[in-house]
């Protein structure tokens, strides 16, 4: 590897911000709905057949493995992807392929420390360390666990050509990237469920997912090819503001692993399944907000930010009105609906999840302040970002284990699904302080929230 750097881009090469901008945004919304659509039916009917082909058990288990390893890529985020879109040097070939470096060595070092967490949960296993009758005390975790760290090995070698097609918001080969490796991995699942009904076919879903979205981010992608480079310039300013995703993932994973994690200990694996069918199809409803916010909020603001300031108040209420709109109609409709929506879906042995979907679904409320976030990150505050966190993680992990103590598992799954609530004061504080806060646009949304519960009722209706 060489050490040497390269000027930033002189302001005169900035890309202006008129209609080729409009039209990228829309051709990135129309790619990110197309593509969390098709996903998420590839994801709901992946579900469906493999809910009918193995026991309850095995999602359990699955999401404790799940959990651990979405928390080490968390605890060790820098933001390189952020890093690419936000920074006035993201198409840099040396700041690109500095910042692929520090991706393979964090995936190296993500791979060993989650063998070791593999070999510690065998160990206390062994010698009955681990809360009787719990998820985590399920003899076939460990050698999951062990299996799927090399999915964060694997992944360290994706090429940032990913990250480079975001900034630029051109996400039809992005799109098409991750629809093939849910496709091929799918496939493997319903050939390995042919030969064998265990857990091992969910694992090696995983692990084709990510082998194939390694391969075909590298060769479907236009963009520098990446190669071993060191830049000290590029990795300073990767880490300086890669330090607040730090954090800020860090609360992320506390957050939205917090639920599992503290269940695992609490619940058994069949229980926790069936949190993990309900929790999936409401977080698959947070997940489109989050691509869009991620695939066109972030870069768009980011660019905005960069040459037109002015402009951003009103790119930032088009880019969150909609989302707004839909967030509270959903919110509504499964708080009405939400178990009969279950029982359409699922067999009877999963109607447990009914009524934890109807509860989840309060949580919707919050999640569509996600475009605020994402304006902190690409306006360079993303300590602001973290602060909101904290107001999320602390009353969680606070509270859920009382609420538990004394009102079993529905108590504790309403402290999951209104923890977030405590953050929205300070979400309205820090917009108005940023000059982005109106009111007039905050309270218009908000009938949208009973309108979707007289839409639940009538499904509730129907389906009763």
């Amino acid at each position: 590897m060489t050490d040497q750097s390269s000027p930033p881009p002189d302001s005169a090469d900035k890309p202006p911000v008129s209609r080729p901008l409009q039209k990228r945004v829309l051709r990135a919304g129309v790619w990110t709905l197309i593509s969390y659509g098709a996903s998420q039916v590839l994801r709901l009917g992946s579900n469906l057949i493999m809910t009918r082909l193995l026991m309850p058990e095995m999602f359990g288990v699955m999401a404790i493995s799940n959990t651990i390893m979405f928390g080490l890529a968390l605890f060790s985020d820098f933001g390189l992807g952020q890093s690419i879109i936000q920074s006035r040097r993201g198409e840099d070939p040396v700041f690109l392929n500095t910042a692929w470096v520090v991706q393979i060595l964090r995936g190296a070092v993500l791979w060993a420390v989650a063998v070791l967490i593999a070999l510690a949960l065998y160990l206390a296993g062994m010698f009955h360390l681990l809360p009787a009758g719990s998820a985590y005390s399920n003899a076939i975790l460990p050698p999951v666990v062990l299996a799927i760290s090399f999915s964060v090995l694997l992944a360290g070698f994706e090429s940032n050509k990913l990250a480079l097609a975001r900034r630029k918001l051109e996400l039809g080969r992005v799109t098409r990237i991750e629809l093939l490796s849910q496709v091929v991995a799918l496939i493997c699942m319903l050939a390995w469920a042919l030969v064998s009904k265990t857990i091992w076919v969910l694992v090696a879903g995983a692990l084709v997912s990510t082998i194939t979205r390694v391969i075909l981010s590298h060769t479907l992608l236009n963009g520098p090819k990446n190669r071993l480079l060191w830049d000290r310039d590029s990795f300073k300013e990767i880490m300086g503001y890669g330090k607040w995703v730090f954090f800020s993932s860090i609360l992320g994973f506390l957050l939205m692993s917090g639920d599992r994690l503290m269940l695992g200990g609490l619940v058994d694996a069949k229980l926790l399944g069936f949190y993990s069918i309900a929790s999936m199809l409401v977080s698959s409803i947070q997940q489109v907000t989050g691509k869009l916010c991620d695939n066109i909020s972030f870069p768009l603001l980011s660019e905005i930010i960069r040459d037109k300031p002015e402009q951003v108040r009103e790119k930032y209420y088009k880019l969150r009105t909609p989302i707004d709109i839909v967030l509270l109609l959903l919110a509504g409709i499964l708080f009405c609906s939400g178990h009969f929506i279950v029982d359409l879906l699922y067999d009877g042995r999963y109607a447990s999840a009914g009524p934890m979907v109807e509860i989840l679904s309060i949580g919707l409320f919050e999640a569509r302040f996600g475009v605020t976030g994402q304006f902190f990150m690409a306006k360079g505050i993303p300590q602001q970002f973290v602060t909101l966190l904290t107001c999320r993680v602390v009353p969680l992990y606070l509270l859920l284990p009382v609420a538990f103590n004394y009102y079993g598992f529905d108590g504790a799954i309403w402290v999951i699904a209104t923890n977030s609530f405590f953050s929205i004061p300070l979400t309205y504080y820090y917009q108005y302080r940023e000059g982005i806060f109106d009111l007039k646009k905050e309270l218009l949304v908000l009938p949208a929230l009973p309108a979707g519960a007289l839409i639940g009722k009538g499904i509730a209706y129907l389906l009763g």
